[in-house]
């Protein structure tokens, strides 16, 4: 049995390997503005695919749930899982508009089929969403995922604001730094991680986590880890 909460476990496992997911050169040059124009288009083409991929990752979680029709559903964790998840779509069908109108608008995107085919390591992320998402899984795997993810994204774009330094001004048209940084560094967006953990750590609590269970969440979580690493538009490390 995990005697301790579950993304703690998870957190502890490889810090090595959260480090190299959420401090690669793509944000640290993101965060100094030194991104070129088309290593940043490609990566919003690609980043729009895994947020298309991500509302049905969603969708498949949402169906696992038996939501509660009584009165008193708000205080069950069914509900609560349901409602977390609900914002989540909100969320990304906000962010696919986001990058679609500042590929629009800073690159002349339209759509077009051959630029937009989806990378070897945006397939490898697909691909975990639809594991994780399949209808022989338990709803904690698909927890473990979500969270995993949403988690490394937060502390990656962290690691980004923190390389654009107060001492810095940030020119007007700068996407990246002025819409992007702030968005999935933002205090809510760390609410909604935060939401997402505990409820993650909820759902295992209530449904015990025995040995053989904690190591496909410990997969999970190291699969994120390299999808993640993988994930980010290839440049030397500095």
């Amino acid at each position: 049995m995990c005697t301790q909460p579950l993304t703690a476990h998870l957190l502890n496992l490889s810090p090595a390997g959260h480090k190299t997911a959420t401090t690669h050169p793509f944000l640290l040059r993101a965060g100094r503005g030194t991104l070129d124009p088309t290593t940043l288009s490609s990566w919003l083409r690609q980043d729009r695919l895994y947020a298309l991929s991500y509302v049905s990752f969603i969708g498949s979680l949402l169906s696992k749930i038996n939501i509660p029709t009584h009165a008193t559903r708000a205080s069950t964790i069914e509900w609560k899982i349901t409602d977390c998840l609900i914002d989540a779509l909100i969320n990304i069908r906000r962010e696919i508009g986001l990058f679609e109108d500042i590929l629009r608008q800073d690159f002349g995107w339209g759509g077009d089929e051959e630029n937009d085919r989806a990378r070897t390591q945006t397939k490898a992320y697909t691909d975990l969403f639809a594991g994780a998402g399949a209808p022989n899984q338990p709803l904690l795997v698909g927890m473990t995922a979500l969270w995993a993810t949403e988690k490394c994204y937060l502390d990656a774009w962290r690691f980004a604001r923190g390389n654009i330094g107060d001492d810095v001004g940030v020119a007007k048209g700068d996407t990246m730094r002025e819409v992007l940084i702030p968005n999935w560094s933002s205090d809510e967006f760390e609410d909604f991680v935060t939401r997402i953990g505990g409820l993650l750590d909820e759902l295992a609590a209530q449904e015990g986590v025995t040995k053989a269970d904690l190591r496909k969440y410990e997969d999970v979580w190291n699969q994120v880890l390299w999808a993640e690493a993988n994930f980010w538009p290839e440049m030397e490390r500095k």
